[in-house]
């Protein structure tokens, strides 16, 4: 098949669906699939370029930012997009569309994209990677969902599904479908102890108890709260450090609210004296697995609700514990008590719970490594790349109508 992909955002940006296409794109191309990613321009990256096997096309009209100033300006968004949508599917002879979020803020963005597909007789799939995206405003996810022709539906975890059944209680049911991530369970693996320090001083964490905390620094993640556990823990264990990934680069809507939290991390961080126990790295994807496996424990702690969530499965891969909050698909990935770790989201609770569960972990080795054990067969049974990539292929199939059922009955022509 000559699968499509559009999302607005593709690595080297980062983020939990860019992470998921990093990971996925290159496996259907393995799998003998040819793969085109239509996606936004950076700044330094060509317009066209293969990587991995697949083709990446970045257009100025995919980005959110470009989109909101048209409407600012009063421009045609559908008149806008329909054209780069429509070359990018005719040229590159495309025969399915995974649409991922589907502009979730921009309906006009879907009905063009639902509309050259069905002229084109081109099933157009649409996976929900949140129940509602930047803007928090359900009505515009509503109305994408109802009124765009998708040929199925796909969520990303159970608590998607629902919370979309809640919002749409009309929905074709026959048209969903639920695709859990997968992951390389080669670039996410466990390492020997020996291993684990070699890495430990590339990062220059020799000697440290390493807690991981992957997400990006946005409020609803918990960073501040996850920091405010610190102070207990590392009374325990000195030697203690929580490694949070690096600040991101704000995105649509979001630039005030994110320069805000960005400085409530630093003070929070300078009032509590953690300057030595809380380390802000300037990391990329790439530096993720080998951090993952180099963790003690990993934590992940949404005071919201997680659509998913990848990093805690990428950590039970790795064969480290992962503590999560008890926020939507967090609770379909970590198994409490067997895998990791699942507290309340209470912002007024996290903090004391996950300082509990932390030091409980750094007190028994032997209760870290069971955990970490379970984590990886729990990774292995339900989180492979190729049960991911293959469910993919499965649903892409059944879309495409055969040729027969595209052609126009003789009864009609009589």
């Amino acid at each position: 098949m000559r699968i499509g992909i559009i999302h607005w955002g593709f690595p080297p940006r980062a983020g939990g669906v860019e992470a998921h296409l990093a990971t996925l794109c290159p496996e259907l191309v393995r799998l003998g699939h040819q793969v085109f990613v239509l996606t936004e321009t950076m700044a330094g990256l060509a317009d066209e370029q293969y990587t991995c096997g697949v083709k990446v096309i970045r257009r100025n009209e995919l980005s959110p930012a470009n989109l909101d100033k048209c409407i600012e300006e009063g421009k045609n968004i559908y008149a806008k997009v329909r054209p780069v949508l429509e070359n990018f599917i005719i040229k590159n002879r495309i025969d399915v569309i995974h649409a991922h979020n589907a502009h979730m803020d921009f309906f006009d963005f879907s009905r063009a994209l639902t509309d050259v597909c069905s002229q084109n007789r081109i099933p157009c799939i649409i996976i929900l990677h949140n129940h509602i995206f930047i803007d928090r405003n359900p009505l515009t996810t509503r109305k994408i969902i109802t009124e765009c022709p998708w040929a199925k539906i796909v969520s990303v975890s159970k608590f998607i599904e629902e919370e979309i059944m809640k919002s749409v209680p009309r929905i074709d049911k026959s048209k969903l479908q639920i695709i859990m991530h997968g992951i390389d369970l080669d670039k996410f693996s466990p390492l020997t102890c020996e291993e684990k320090e070699r890495i430990k001083q590339k990062y220059n964490f020799t000697g440290r108890n390493i807690i991981l905390h992957p997400a990006r620094i946005i409020p609803w993640k918990g960073i501040v709260e996850a920091i405010r556990a610190m102070p207990k823990i590392a009374e325990r264990f000195p030697r203690s450090l929580m490694v949070l990934t690096g600040r991101i680069k704000p995105i649509h809507k979001d630039q005030d609210e994110i320069s805000h939290y960005n400085n409530l991390v630093d003070r929070t961080i300078e009032e509590l004296n953690l300057k030595n126990h809380v380390y802000m790295g300037k990391y990329t994807y790439k530096d993720i697995p080998s951090l993952t496996k180099i963790a003690d424990v990993v934590i992940y702690t949404t005071i919201k609700d997680e659509p998913f969530g990848l990093c805690p499965v990428e950590a039970m891969a790795c064969g480290v514990p992962a503590i999560v909050t008890a926020s939507g698909g967090l609770r379909e990935s970590v198994v409490n008590g067997q895998t990791g770790y699942i507290i309340e989201k209470d912002e007024k609770r996290l903090s004391v719970q996950l300082a509990q569960r932390a030091i409980e972990l750094f007190s028994y080795p032997n209760l870290r490594r069971k955990m970490g054990e379970a984590g990886r067969e729990r990774a292995k049974d339900h989180f492979t790349l190729s049960r991911m990539a293959e469910d993919f292929i499965k649903i892409s199939e059944e879309a495409i109508l055969p040729e027969e059922e595209l052609a126009i009955p003789e009864e009609v022509v009589k």
